[in-house]
């Protein structure tokens, strides 16, 4: 293992099913370590496909030392300053031919822009109680604000988000990748922790990943070596250049296969103490 001397890491997690609980929350005991090392100096980000939107409300407090990784890689977000940096941008002809793919599937699409420094999100519609409870969940949330209606012309989009039954994502999926843009653009899908039977699918610039964002990270922590936690297949292209790469117990069967150390669940504040015994050299 590199780095074992104290502070020696750069410790970056990803949120939902790993550093957060089945509540979609950082439980009390996991923030409380987490506020104490970044006290101390510790260096710690994120690596998520959530929104600058929803991630602030789970911080709550933390002030990370860092900007996060966001919409799987597409930008980093400095929550101190509230800035977008590095952002990854999809062309308007080619957004219109994802779209229309969605739309031919009769599947609703969230489409993501950036505007005067915030989030602008355009829906055809609401089609299944599952992205009902997705949107009421987030439309009130600030820095970003849903607006059913077409994508404005000429509109650059930064990231297109769906959820339905699996079946469908995975047809949609297939359907992507013969588009003759697929080699621009990255499409995942996976499941949906929360909704058991659904999965997401996330397109966004070929240049995006959980990768390249921690990479960039690594950029301002120069010397440190990389440790990573994760538990879903979006997680997989940062843990390929990690120093030290961790699943929790509950994650995908690949990505334990391929992670360095399986470690306790989402459920047992697991990254947060793992994180803590990296950083004093345990």
């Amino acid at each position: 293992m590199k780095g074992k001397c104290k502070g020696n890491w750069l410790m970056v997690t990803d949120l939902d099913g790993t550093l957060l609980n089945r509540e979609a929350k950082i439980s009390s005991r996991s923030r409380e370590i987490l506020g104490g090392l970044i006290e101390k100096g510790a260096m710690i980000s994120i690596a998520t496909a959530r929104t600058c939107a929803t991630v602030l409300p789970l911080l709550d407090g933390l002030r990370l030392p860092l900007p996060a990784v966001i919409m799987n890689g597409t930008a980093l977000y400095d929550f101190s300053t509230r800035e977008f940096m590095e952002c990854k941008m999809v062309s308007y002809p080619l957004a219109m031919e994802i779209l229309s793919v969605f739309r031919a599937a009769h599947c609703n699409c969230f489409t993501h822009v950036i505007h005067s420094g915030e989030l602008d999100i355009y829906y055809d519609g609401l089609y299944h109680p599952a992205e009902e409870e997705f949107y009421h969940d987030r439309k009130d949330l600030p820095m970003k604000h849903y607006r059913q209606a077409d994508l404005p012309a000429g509109q650059e989009v930064i990231y297109f988000s769906a959820m339905n039954q699996k079946e469908t994502i995975l047809q949609i999926h297939s359907k992507i990748l013969s588009l003759p843009c697929a080699k621009k653009i990255n499409a995942s899908c996976y499941a949906d922790v929360y909704h058991p039977g659904y999965y997401f699918l996330e397109i966004y610039d070929c240049g995006a990943s959980k990768r390249n964002g921690v990479r960039s990270l690594q950029k301002r922590c120069p010397g440190l070596s990389v440790a990573v936690f994760g538990d879903n297949y979006n997680d997989l292209s940062m843990m390929e250049i990690a120093d030290r790469s961790f699943a929790v117990k509950n994650a995908a069967e690949e990505v334990k296969f391929k992670a360095d150390a399986v470690i306790e669940s989402n459920q047992n504040d697991a990254v947060a103490l793992e994180m803590e015994k990296l950083f004093y050299g345990g």
